[in-house]
């Protein structure tokens, strides 16, 4: 039987309808407080920002998910990991492009996955500037993105995400400066929007180096939903490689890091 909270939420939502729920309230009260004098502040480097949005979105998130899911596990980004008992993890980004929320720039968004082990359960990205949304529901993509059929050969494009770390920083300039030398590679400043966009095939890859899992756990998701590919691999200095998209993309582009040994393995 559905009930409803003090929050106004029903919980008797199944996990992929909470997640999108979710997802959406969040949204919303970034947008309230990009309509509002709000402080930035930096976390690891000047480019690592920190916002009351950030805060916001997430205190919304963790109340609805305490109050639909107590006994899920959570990992956010802003207060980090506190374990559950059900078997169930929820992955939260609660503003991913923070940098480009402060300069007003659309590409920055909500970022809300439930994972079971290596199954997903849930998996939605939303975009506060302009309400494009993308979700798993019933098991398939629903959202508001079109899919595209996908670009030829000849224009593929690659989103490339970098670290703020310094080390993983120089590997990555040196993959960005590989794949571009053969594709159209794609930087935003949000792997969620880049991964958005992957999934309804307006770009054909992703490349994330060293990213936390926050940033990548709804929009590989999506990926795998729309039945894309996700794989992993190391640098030599053992730093995490992930290349999320169209199957024959990944493949190259995989191939393209091994032989230029980016990735060993």
């Amino acid at each position: 039987m559905d009930t409803e909270s003090d929050t106004g939420l029903d919980t008797g939502l199944d996990i992929e309808r909470l997640a999108l729920v979710v997802a959406r309230r969040a949204a919303a009260e970034i947008e309230d407080t990009a309509r509002e004098t709000y402080r930035v502040t930096r976390k690891s480097t000047e480019q690592d920002l920190l916002t009351e949005a950030d805060l916001r979105s997430e205190s919304v998130i963790m109340d609805l998910l305490r109050t639909a899911r107590p006994d899920d596990a959570v990992l956010a980004e802003e207060s980090g990991y506190q374990a559950g008992r059900s078997g169930v993890t929820w992955i939260v980004d609660p503003l991913d492009g923070t940098a480009n929320f402060v300069r007003a720039s659309p590409h920055y968004a909500v970022s809300v996955a439930a994972v079971s082990g290596e199954r997903w359960l849930a998996s939605v990205i939303v975009r506060p500037s302009d309400g494009q949304w993308m979700a798993t529901l019933d098991g398939s993509l629903d959202g508001s993105f079109t899919r595209s059929p996908g670009p030829a050969e000849r224009h593929v494009r690659v989103a490339v995400a970098l670290p703020y770390g310094a080390e993983e920083l120089k590997e990555a300039h040196g993959i960005l400066r590989l794949v571009g030398r053969r594709y159209q590679v794609v930087r935003t400043g949000s792997a969620a929007c880049d991964l958005l966009r992957v999934a309804a095939r307006t770009l054909d890859a992703h490349i994330a180096v060293a990213l936390p899992w926050w940033d990548t756990a709804a929009g590989h998701g999506l990926v795998r939903a729309g039945g894309g590919t996700v794989t992993r691999g190391r640098s030599l200095r053992r730093t995490r490689i992930d290349i999320a998209g169209e199957p024959a993309v990944v493949r190259a582009l995989l191939g393209l890091l091994t032989e230029h040994r980016h990735v060993v393995g």
